[in-house]
């Protein structure tokens, strides 16, 4: 596998993880959004029914029982044994909080509560109250010059296996008639028994707009959580949707990428490559041997050239057919395979020529390796049509250094040096150099 597959495999799959933790991501934050939601709803609720509860009330206390009042009648605590009385504002506050909470389908529920309460199941019974009642007692002021900008306080409970929001809004004595009436009945020896009973310094005298009860308020969530769930499922369903859509459009990419890639590798495979050996071709074997000698240069080292040239294989072509032909240059690639290094090169420059390009190996080196070449060349022997074939092979060296002034240069040398071991009558191996004025041609 090539570096840039590897490459493109690695940021194909940092993209589609990058994807899956982002949309991991985004589903959980939306779903941290549907409970801060589901949370804030149920706030805005508690707080619409603890004001409208102070609102009726006041319309109570300031039409009805004024009106009452005005025909000589009027509120009592007392009121079911005094004929023309009506309950107070605080009792017409629990029993309208009563016939709320059975007319609504248990939607919410309140009732007024405090420290100091007067009847028993106005009381701070439970564990929320217990803990809620203090925190607004510590916004309570000594001498308020207006009203206080109270803070309810509440918190979200399981209640028989549904979460509930457990809400506690102050109700101040805003009135100076509520401030008047409790601070008379705590003179009473009645509410003075009840405090001593409950460990209560007796005698507490309220001012105006100080912390007098509270409404507690219950509002269960199982409604807002089916419909914020039925949302959540929905934006889910929606970014998993995106999310995959993402995906796979980044795998149509990496393999249309792919693809397109082995492509260009396979016309660039074929442009530089012979087909019937899979060696380097010319071309190919040219721009490799340009590389060396540009490093040859460079650095001073010596590199060595072989062309090779068989020898009766036109006789095989034109006897035994071009299949014949083909199968003895696949053998003889074969045997130049088994003989190169992993950074020697070795090429089919076309017809019968072959090369091999010998990297940091000096010329006398080179000589011992073009020996076993020829040797190995020269001992193949195919099987065709019951005749045994053979090729013999003229091989001709040129170093490569830093006075070669190109690779052509180089090359015309060793295809020199090639020519003459072809006309050598004793030697098939001729390193450039070696005299022969009267086989050399003309230049």
């Amino acid at each position: 596998m090539s570096y840039i597959t590897q490459q493109r495999k690695k940021t194909a799959l940092t993209l589609a993880l990058g994807f899956v933790l982002v949309g991991a991501l985004a589903i959980f934050v939306v779903r941290d959004t549907t409970n801060f939601f589901v949370e804030k709803q149920a706030e805005e609720i508690a707080e619409i029914v603890g004001t409208f509860a102070k609102t009726a009330r006041s319309v109570y206390a300031s039409e009805v029982i004024s009106k009452l009042k005005s025909d000589g009648y009027g509120a009592h605590v007392d009121f079911e044994i005094h004929e023309g009385y009506i309950p107070i504002p605080a009792q017409f506050l629990k029993v309208l909080g009563r016939a709320t909470e059975k007319n609504t389908a248990d939607l919410f529920q309140y009732r007024p509560v405090s420290r100091w309460n007067i009847e028993p199941t106005q009381g701070l019974s439970g564990d929320f109250l217990a803990w809620a009642w203090p925190q607004l007692e510590a916004q309570d002021q000594d001498a308020p010059q207006g009203p206080i900008d109270w803070k309810p306080v509440f918190r979200i409970e399981q209640v028989k296996g549904e979460n509930v929001l457990r809400y506690l809004l102050a109700d101040p004595a805003n009135a100076l008639g509520c401030v008047a009436c409790h601070n008379r009945y705590e003179t009473t020896p009645e509410v003075r028994a009840l405090r001593e009973a409950s460990g209560t310094a007796p005698g507490k005298v309220w001012k105006q707009y100080q912390l007098l009860g509270a409404l507690e308020i219950t509002i269960p969530l199982n409604r807002i959580e089916q419909v914020a769930t039925e949302q959540l499922n929905r934006a889910t369903l929606w970014i998993s949707l995106i999310f995959l859509g993402c995906l796979l459009l980044i795998a149509g990419i990496y393999f249309f990428n792919a693809r397109l890639h082995r492509n260009i590798e396979s016309l660039s495979w074929e442009a530089n490559h012979d087909a019937l050996t899979e060696l380097l071709n010319r071309r190919g074997f040219e721009n490799a041997a340009n590389k060396l000698w540009e490093e040859s240069v460079n650095d001073s080292k010596e590199h060595s050239l072989l062309l090779l040239d068989l020898d009766k294989f036109k006789a095989i072509n034109d006897t035994y057919g071009h299949q014949a032909g083909d199968e003895v240059l696949k053998e003889v690639a074969l045997q130049l395979r088994c003989e190169r290094r992993e950074s020697d090169v070795v090429a089919r420059l076309g017809g019968d020529e072959f090369a091999v390009l010998l990297s940091y190996c000096p010329l006398n080196t080179a000589e011992e390796v073009a020996q076993r070449i020829f040797n190995k060349i020269k001992s193949i022997c195919i099987s065709w049509e019951g005749q045994s074939l053979g090729v013999g092979v003229s091989i001709g060296l040129a170093k490569i250094d830093e006075d070669s002034d190109s690779i052509e240069q180089v090359m015309k040398k060793a295809d020199l040096a090639s020519y003459v071991a072809k006309r050598s009558p004793d030697k098939k191996v001729i390193a450039y150099g070696v005299s022969y004025p009267d086989m050399l041609p003309d230049e």
